[in-house]
C-alpha cells in the first residue's frame, strides 16, 4: 500500500504543477526526480538516469520525428508569397476542394476536421472552427452539436496515425513499432467515426453548399491533389521504404518537406523561420520528460512496486489497466500524460516479465488514455471549441460521453476476445 500512496503524491504534484500552467515535461522531470528519492533511488542514479536517457538513440529519433511532423504541419499551414502569385495554404486547399467536391453537408462538416486532424497541429481546432461553423449555419446545426463534431472528428486518427507524437510515444511505452500498434487499434479509430456519426451527423439535413459543375470538379479534384498530396507521401513512404522501421518515418518525412520545398520553392529562410519562430519546443521537452519519467520508475522499482500493491489490493487487472491511463488524461487533458504516467504502472500487471503486450491488452491500455483525454475539461481542443461555438457543457459532453462509451465497449469485446 505505501508504495501505492508515495506514487499517487507524485501523480498529485504533476496535476499541480499543470494546474499552475507548467509544461508537461517539465512537470514530469519534476517528478521523476521525486518519485526516484521516494522509492530509495540514490541522486546520483537518477541523474545518470535523467542524461542517459537524455541522448538515448530511441529519445532522439522520437524527438526528430515529431519536431519534423511539426514542420511539415508548418509549411501545409503557411501561404506561398514572393515572385509567385499568392496561393492558397495546403490545408485551406483541401478545405475549399472539399466543399466544391460533396454537396452532402454532413459529409462536408465531419470531414474538415477529419481532414484538418491529419497534422497535429497546435491550434487545429480553432483552425477547423470557422468552417464548421459556416456549413453547420447551412444545416441547422446547434452550437453544441458544431463543437462535438468540430472536437471529435479532429480526434479521430489519434488511435493510428503515425504523426501523432501522442501515438509515437504510445508505441514506444509499449514496446510496439507504430505500424504494429496501428494494426491492433484500428478498429478504434472505425468505432470513433461511427460514434461521430451516431451522436453529431444523424439527425442533421443532407443539404450542402451547391452542386459543383463537372468543370468545377474537376479542378477541385485536381486542387485536392495538389494540397494533400505531402501527407500521402508521408504515408505511402512509411509503409513501402525498405528501410528499418524505426527509421521509415523520419526518412519519408524528410524526403516529403525536401520534395515540397523544391515543388514550391519554398526558400530555406521560411524553414529557418518556422524552426526559430513558429515550432512549439516545449512539446519535445514532453516528449524527453515522458521517456525520462519512465526510465526512473522503472529503475527505482517504483513500477514493480506499486504494481505489486495494486494486485494486492484483489482489484481485477482490467479495471487497474483502464482506470490508472485514464485518470490521468482526465485529470491533465493531455494525451502523453496519460500514457506516460498510466502505461509504465500497469503494464507490469498485463505483460509477462520480458513478454510483448497482447492486442487486447493494448487496445484497452490506449482506450482508457484516450477517453480520459477526450472527457477532460482541460482539454485545450474542447475548450477552445466549446468557447468558440458558445456551447452548454451538458449537451456536449452527452454526445461525447455516448461516443466514448462506444469505444470502451468496442475495446473490452476486443480485450475478452483476446
Amino acid at each position: 500500500m505505501i508504495p501505492l500512496l508515495k506514487l499517487t503524491v507524485v501523480f498529485i504534484s504533476i496535476v499541480i504543477l499543470l494546474s499552475r500552467k507548467w509544461n508537461l515535461g517539465l512537470a514530469l522531470l519534476l517528478a521523476s526526480v521525486a518519485a526516484g528519492l521516494l522509492f530509495a533511488h540514490p541522486l546520483p542514479e537518477i541523474g545518470r538516469d535523467i542524461l542517459l536517457t537524455s541522448v538515448d538513440l530511441l529519445t532522439v529519433r522520437l524527438v526528430l520525428a515529431v519536431v519534423l511532423i511539426m514542420v511539415l504541419a508548418e509549411l501545409l499551414r503557411q501561404n506561398e508569397e514572393g515572385s509567385q502569385a499568392t496561393q492558397t495554404a495546403g490545408l485551406a486547399g483541401m478545405v475549399e476542394s472539399l466543399q466544391e467536391l460533396i454537396s452532402d453537408g454532413r459529409i462536408v462538416i465531419a470531414a474538415l476536421p477529419a481532414l484538418i486532424g491529419l497534422l497535429p497541429m497546435i491550434g487545429g481546432a480553432i483552425f477547423s472552427a470557422p468552417l464548421v461553423d459556416e456549413v453547420g449555419d447551412r444545416l441547422g446545426a446547434s452550437g453544441e452539436r458544431k463543437t462535438f463534431v468540430n472536437y471529435w472528428f479532429r480526434h479521430i486518427w489519434e488511435p493510428v496515425f503515425p504523426l501523432y507524437p501522442s501515438m509515437l510515444l504510445a508505441a514506444e511505452l509499449l514496446g510496439l513499432t507504430t505500424a504494429q500498434l496501428a494494426r491492433t487499434t484500428w478498429p478504434l479509430t472505425v468505432t470513433a467515426g461511427a460514434g461521430g456519426l451516431l451522436f453529431g451527423l444523424i439527425g442533421l439535413p443532407r443539404r450542402g453548399d451547391r452542386v459543383p459543375s463537372p468543370t468545377h470538379r474537376a479542378q477541385s479534384l485536381r486542387a485536392l491533389a495538389v494540397s494533400i498530396w505531402p501527407v500521402a507521401l508521408v504515408i505511402t513512404l512509411s509503409l513501402t521504404l525498405p528501410v528499418d522501421e524505426r527509421l521509415t518515418l523520419i526518412i519519408s518525412l524528410i524526403v516529403t518537406i525536401a520534395l515540397m520545398m523544391a515543388a514550391k520553392r519554398i526558400p530555406l529562410r521560411d524553414l529557418e523561420t518556422i524552426l526559430r519562430r513558429r515550432i512549439p519546443w516545449k512539446t519535445v521537452v514532453v516528449i524527453v520528460g515522458a521517456l525520462i519519467f519512465r526510465c526512473v520508475l522503472e529503475n527505482s522499482g517504483a513500477v514493480v512496486a506499486t504494481s505489486n500493491a495494486l494486485t494486492d489490493l484483489h482489484i481485477p487487472p482490467a479495471m487497474i489497466a483502464f482506470a490508472v491511463p485514464f485518470i490521468a488524461g482526465l485529470l491533465t487533458g493531455m494525451m502523453a500524460a496519460a500514457y506516460s504516467i498510466g502505461f509504465p504502472v500497469v503494464l507490469p500487471l498485463v505483460v509477462a516479465d520480458g513478454g510483448t503486450i497482447a492486442p487486447g491488452w493494448t487496445v484497452w491500455l490506449l482506450m482508457g488514455g484516450f477517453l480520459g483525454t477526450m472527457l477532460s475539461p482541460l482539454h485545450l481542443c474542447l475548450a477552445l471549441t466549446r468557447v468558440y461555438f458558445k456551447a452548454e457543457w451538458g449537451p456536449v459532453y452527452r454526445r461525447i460521453a455516448s461516443s466514448a462509451l462506444l469505444m470502451a465497449a468496442t475495446a473490452a469485446m476486443f480485450l475478452l476476445l483476446a
